[in-house]
């Protein structure tokens, strides 16, 4: 049986990592050792066109997605409802997936005694790993969501990154203190799977998947695999009790806590706003929305997982 063809899709300012080493190690452990293998690097300019044309022409078996989120999900675009497996190196500032998918994050170069082989954790799980089928989210007929899209406060927050080019749990929870005391709720009405509710909370959250890049559980009841989505409403998010959930968020009793956190498992959903709000999908800022569409995409993608 012949071996598999690699398309590896590097995002050469990830993480802030130098790349460098990586590329080494490709040459060494995948091109040396026979393996078919291309390697993409993401210019933040028609990635997603550019590369699937490149899948087109070379017909990878595997595509390994090098960075955070963000790249994971431009090859989830380009690899959705395909026999195309999906490895992840997880070499992103954000790495929600990893944690969701049990995959370790590649540790920094400083920790690490040899530039290469912290790499050999990842590639064994691309090698050896056990492939599991797992949703996907599409929102407003042409955005897609792997892990957690949300409306309200944390997207407040993402966008104030992105424009300060603020970096850190510091600088997040320096936002995040000053966004709490503007004290702004989202006013909703939701519809999901024919039901309707109607309310304010301070943030919606579109989860496919359980926890956010900081470990913090905000949808203790979410599967990559079950054809369900949740919508999160976070109902309460003063200064205290945000405190008291970062504290609880971790605890299975989550979900007891309908006064801070409601929980709705649906198909298909739509989110009607009184005015428009910011909507950030997997870690990008969508922009200002006064209408969402969420459905499951069931069993889209082939991801390679440990075993």
């Amino acid at each position: 049986m012949s071996s598999p063809t690699y398309l590896f899709v590097v995002n050469p300012i990830s993480g802030g990592h130098d790349k460098a080493p990586l590329f080494r190690y490709i040459d060494e452990e995948v091109k040396q050792k026979g393996l078919g293998c291309h390697i993409f690097t993401t210019t933040g300019k028609d990635d997603e066109s550019k590369l699937a044309e490149l899948v087109e022409k070379s017909r990878p078996e595997v595509m390994v997605a090098v960075g955070g989120d963000g790249t994971l999900l431009l090859v989830a675009k380009v690899a959705k409802n395909s026999p195309i497996k999906i490895g992840l190196m997880p070499l992103g500032s954000a790495n929600g997936m990893s944690r969701e998918l049990a995959i370790p994050k590649i540790p920094d170069i400083k920790l690490s005694l040899n530039q290469t082989e912290r790499f050999d954790a990842a590639w064994n799980i691309i090698r050896k790993g056990h492939v599991r089928e797992i949703d996907l989210l599409e929102i407003n007929d042409q955005h897609y969501s792997l892990h957690l899209s949300d409306i309200g406060l944390n997207a407040k927050i993402v966008k104030r990154f992105e424009a300060e080019k603020i970096r850190g749990y510091f600088g997040y929870a320096r936002l995040l203190f000053k966004e709490l005391r503007q004290k702004k709720k989202v006013h909703y009405q939701l519809v999901a799977d024919n039901k309707t509710y109607k309310g304010k909370a301070y943030m919606i959250v579109i989860a496919n998947a359980t926890m956010y890049g900081t470990g913090a559980v905000i949808n203790p009841v979410g599967k990559l695999s079950d054809g369900l989505f949740e919508i999160c409403l976070l109902r309460q998010a003063s200064i205290i009790t945000m405190l008291r959930a970062l504290s609880s968020i971790f605890k299975p009793d989550l979900r007891q806590r309908k006064d801070l956190l409601q929980i709705i498992s649906c198909r298909k959903a739509q989110i009607q706003l009184r005015k428009p709000e910011t909507l950030q999908v997997d870690g990008e800022v969508i922009g200002e929305v006064s209408n969402v569409s969420v459905r499951i995409m069931p069993k889209m993608l082939k991801m390679i997982t440990p075993n």
